[in-house]
This record gives C-alpha cells, sequence and structure tokens, in this order.
C-alpha cells in the first residue's frame, strides 16, 4: 500500500483535497517556467530570497520582539501581490475576471508562509552571548 493510499492520510487531507488547497502526488518535478528548474526546487529558492527579505525589512533578531503581525501581514499582502502580479504574467497568466476566491486563498497560505518563517527565523536564533 503507498502511503498515501492510507486511510489515515485519506481522512487527514479529504478536506484540503477537496478545496484543492494541497495536491497528494507530492513534491512536483514539473518545470517551474520559465526558469525549468523543478517546480519544488524554484519554490525553495523563492521561499528562501523572501525570508530574507522579510527578515531584514522586520529587523528580526533576538534582542527585539518578534514582530508576528507584521509578518503575517507581509506574507499576506507581498507574497500574494509578487505572485499575482509579476510571478503569474512571467508564466503567461494574466490578472483577469473575479479574482477575490484566488486572493483569498493566497493571502491567507501565505500569510501563514510569514507567521511560520518566522517562528524558524526565531527558534535557529542565537541570542547574543556577550551581554
Amino acid at each position: 500500500m503507498h502511503a498515501k493510499d492510507h486511510p489515515a492520510v485519506r481522512v487527514r487531507f479529504s478536506g484540503f483535497t477537496v478545496l484543492s488547497l494541497i495536491d497528494l502526488n507530492g513534491f512536483s518535478t514539473d518545470p517551474f517556467v520559465p526558469f525549468g528548474l523543478p517546480q519544488f526546487i524554484a519554490n525553495a529558492i523563492w521561499s528562501a530570497l523572501w525570508a530574507i527579505l522579510m527578515a531584514w525589512l522586520l529587523r528580526v533578531s533576538p534582542e527585539r520582539r518578534a514582530p508576528w503581525v507584521q509578518a503575517f501581514v507581509f506574507g499576506g499582502i507581498v507574497l500574494t501581490a509578487a505572485s499575482i502580479f509579476v510571478v503569474d504574467p512571467l508564466r503567461g497568466i494574466w490578472p483577469s475576471g473575479n479574482m477575490l476566491p484566488r486572493l483569498a486563498v493566497g493571502f491567507a497560505a501565505n500569510a501563514m508562509w510569514g507567521w511560520g518563517a518566522l517562528v524558524f527565523m526565531r527558534a535557529f536564533m542565537a541570542a547574543d552571548e556577550d551581554a
């Protein structure tokens, strides 16, 4: 039995697959247009670049309070806007029609990315031992 066919996996992810939020096939190796890299590698590279930008803009450091709300908003607004107005047109997909459903799902997923990225940034930062 393949792991994705296990009943517990089917029950756990059935709600998400109905909403088309996740794909049970795993990481996509289809080429990411226009670069030709597998999609999961391109996603990892883009995530790293966005995380660096977010850490710099929000001044994330162990000595400062964590900007939880700002990270949530950064992910939701900046990443969704970049996806719809920059990345998709590069791939030949133009914004048109009713964008609200796509914007809502994009905001929710990307906002959680911003919050999760901050969780990992804070977890792996070392406080200054000299103080």
